[in-house]
């Protein structure tokens, strides 16, 4: 793979469940419509809908397999787990958005060593910086492009921030480069990485 253009790649959770995704799409077309006389938004297209747990960046394609590697070595030590999508909100908490997600009811232990699992271990191969901030599990749903208003939208979200959304069992994450177009980004799966064995009844559950 030498010679090749790098790679901007990240893992991710993609909403597996049907259901699940067809209500986040509900939620997002309510913020769609409070955006309508408001700021520009770039919103992610539903087979797009991911967890992010780590974005890696521009990579060169010829560590594309160990950055394979360190995912099936992270996704082993981690069982599966059920988390509980609800809500709307956006970045920053404060002033116009900027980024529009759905969250969890609650936060996830299993999510979050997971997601520490693959960034300690990217930086500790030299393939991504470490985060600087802990992980809160979000779903981004779209982008705001303008800098300015955003009032129904902000009101919009804090009317949605209690939203049931689904429950959604996690037992595998997926490796994805992404390509930025005029028309968005088109995600090609590079890997996908089931989570650890979990006894019957003794699997997690995040709500």
């Amino acid at each position: 793979m030498s010679g090749q253009r790098p790679l901007r790649l990240f893992f991710g959770v993609p909403l597996f469940d049907e259901s699940v995704l067809d209500l986040a799409c509900a939620v997002q077309d309510q913020l769609r419509e409070a955006a309508r006389h408001g700021p520009r938004v770039r919103w992610v297209e539903r087979p797009n809908l991911h967890l992010t747990l780590k974005f890696i960046g521009d990579t060169p394609a010829e560590r594309l397999r160990e950055v394979i590697a360190i995912g099936e070595q992270a996704a082993a030590e981690i069982p599966p787990v059920t988390v509980e999508l609800r809500g709307a909100g956006c970045f920053p908490p404060r002033g116009a958005p900027r980024t529009l997600w759905l969250g969890l009811r609650e936060e996830c232990p299993e999510l979050a060593r997971l997601a520490e699992t693959l960034d300690r271990r990217l930086a500790e191969a030299g393939i991504a910086e470490p985060e600087r901030r802990p992980f809160t599990a979000h779903l981004t749903i779209g982008r705001v492009k303008d800098t300015g208003g955003g009032r129904e939208l902000r009101e919009a979200t804090e009317r949605l921030c209690e939203e049931p959304i689904g429950t959604m069992a996690i037992d595998r994450f997926v490796l994805y480069s992404s390509e930025l177009t005029p028309r968005g980004p088109v995600y090609t799966k590079r890997g996908e990485f089931h989570l650890g064995a979990c006894p019957p009844g003794a699997r997690p559950v995040c709500r």
